[in-house]
């Protein structure tokens, strides 16, 4: 399900049993749309994320790590002003919208009390954050200012006054007594109540049809909630719900709360999101790059293609020499006999040209596409290699962490594909190359999170005698097994980890090779990352975040 207000309703309270009566100890804006309200509650500091992300906005506690800018933005400086301190005096929901309201207290410089509003409207690309005045009503600060050309419902600036979206006219379910919904489809569900998304209408439907009423359902959401991951009977979709959906979906996991269901189902999508906004000039740039050597591959192809016209043009040299008594000067086209398959060929003649000189035209064109030969198969391999490095370079970022970004943008680099952007810019701080796994039974596993570290790791930093694991012709991450003599199940978590940090993360069954490093060799002049090797075995396996994180080595 997406976040609906049904969703808002239960999420609610679980943000009021958490963090009501705490008090704001830091405000962060880590990216663009989503603020990190770190609130300390029973003794403990707790994550509130707010988000505002056109396709991920929602309102939780978070476990994840978020780094915090070096500059502040102007929303958090005023947020920072106004509520550092403040105390969590409530959340609310407005009727059953998905619109959080977060009512605040705090001191100014004078130690007088002012009472604020901070709104979360989770409303698809119009999402927004607003910090609101309560004795005034007024907009102290929002995340996403909008400029009255763009928007003529309400202003969305500072010092306007703040107005609630437009309203819906639709019943809250939750302020219903006893309502028949008999006969009603998931559609005339919807357009009947607020806040009831696509895939709740769905289960409300078949639960109705089965007899029960609106107010059972709404029960589940008070006495039975139940957070889970689940797929959908018909559509086969990862979703999430905060009770079971057994009418219309099998759960896949469940979980503690709210916010750690989401917490599991944004991590992918959020990281991926992320990622992109920090390297989109990059991906931009590899992008052009990629389409210019598809083009040129298809172009040395053609040539390629052109060995039929080559042998054409060796024949109509090799007749018209052996015919040559038969052509006569000034002729355009002359049909001689192929005495190897015993057909006429018609050869057309330039009419200037003696019938030696048009054959040696023939002989001159087959020689020059010969000769063009081996450096189309020369350009093809390289520009084949180049496209193949540069897709291993978008697919990673596809299954690294954030905080391996800066290593795969040294990479491209080095390579030479995009410039540094300050000259005396200070060097970084060299970061230890990989990351560390150990097996159940206690072998050491390291994993390349780039291509420059997928070459350290496994053609200078492991013994020979270690086992190299990696996807079988797919993007992936190289994985260093540290053992000569491998066990089963060091094998098999070796080759989930594998297949985990590749593009395959979201498959199931995934081949993956693994070959003891001796085997291994770079080709002189090879792209970062990129080896042959001989010898190999393959195991199937199916990618496990759960697995992978228990084998993580914390230390």
């Amino acid at each position: 399900m997406s976040f609906d207000g049904m969703f808002t309703h239960v999420m609610v309270d679980e943000l009021n049993e958490n963090l009501r009566g705490g008090r704001i100890a830091k405000i962060q804006q880590p990216f663009a749309n989503e603020l990190i309200l770190t609130v300390r509650s029973n003794r403990k500091n707790q994550q509130l994320l707010l988000s505002a992300h056109p396709s991920y906005a929602r309102v939780q506690i978070t476990n994840q790590p978020f780094a915090n800018p070096a500059k502040p933005s102007t929303f958090v400086m005023s947020l920072r002003k106004y509520i550092t301190s403040a105390i969590v005096q409530d959340f609310r929901q407005l009727n059953n919208d998905r619109i959080v309201m977060i009512d605040l207290s705090a001191k100014n410089e004078l130690g007088d009390i002012h009472e604020y509003t901070l709104i979360t409207e989770i409303m698809s690309r119009h999402s927004n954050i607003f910090l609101i005045n309560k004795e005034n009503g007024k907009i102290i600060d929002l995340i996403k200012r909008v400029y009255p050309e763009n928007n003529s419902f309400r202003g969305l600036l500072p010092s306007d006054d703040y107005k609630l979206p437009p309203a819906q006219n639709k019943i809250n379910p939750f302020t219903t007594n006893g309502d028949d919904l008999q006969g009603l489809t998931a559609s005339d569900i919807r357009k009947k109540y607020e806040g009831i998304g696509l895939d709740t209408s769905d289960e409300l439907e078949s639960f109705i049809a089965n007899g029960k009423t609106l107010d059972d359902f709404l029960n589940e959401y008070k006495e039975n909630l139940h957070p889970n991951s689940s797929n959908s009977n018909s559509k086969h979709k990862l979703a999430f719900e905060p009770i079971a959906f057994v009418n219309t979906t099998k759960e896949v996991a469940s979980y503690p709360s709210l916010s750690a269901l989401l917490d599991n189902y944004y991590i992918d999508k959020a990281r991926l999101d992320r990622i992109e906004q920090q390297t989109k000039s990059v991906t931009h740039r590899l992008d052009i790059i990629l389409k210019k050597d598809k083009s040129k591959i298809k172009k040395l192809n053609k040539q390629l293609n052109q060995t039929d016209v080559m042998k054409k043009y060796n024949l109509y040299g090799e007749l018209l020499t052996t015919y040559m008594s038969q052509i006569k000067r000034g002729s355009s086209s002359i049909t001689l006999n192929n005495y190897y398959n015993n057909e006429d060929v018609k050869i057309k003649l330039n009419p200037e040209y003696s019938p030696s000189d048009n054959a040696q035209s023939y002989y001159k064109r087959y020689r020059k596409l010969q000769n063009s030969i081996p450096h189309v198969n020369e350009q093809l391999e390289i520009t084949t290699n180049e496209v193949n490095y540069l897709e291993s370079v978008l697919a990673s970022l596809e299954y690294v962490d954030i905080d391996d970004v800066d290593g795969i943008v040294e990479e491209l680099i080095e390579s030479g594909y995009i410039k540094k952007k300050r000259k005396n810019a200070p060097k970084k701080r060299k970061k230890k190359i990989g990351e560390n796994f150990q097996t159940t039974n206690g072998i050491e596993i390291t994993v390349g999170k780039n291509n420059l570290e997928n070459d350290q790791l496994t053609m200078k930093l492991s013994q020979k005698n270690h086992y190299w694991f990696h996807v079988k012709d797919i993007p992936g991450s190289h994985v260093i097994l540290k053992t000569s003599d491998p066990d089963e199940q060091s094998i098999t978590e070796a080759a989930t980890i594998a297949a985990y940090y590749s593009k395959a993360r979201e498959s199931s069954k995934v081949p993956v090779d693994y070959v003891q490093i001796k085997n291994i060799r770079k080709p002189n002049g090879a792209k970062p990352g990129f080896v042959i090797f001989e010898g190999q075995k393959t195991i199937l396996v199916d990618p496990d975040r759960q697995i992978v994180a228990n084998l993580k080595d914390e230390k």
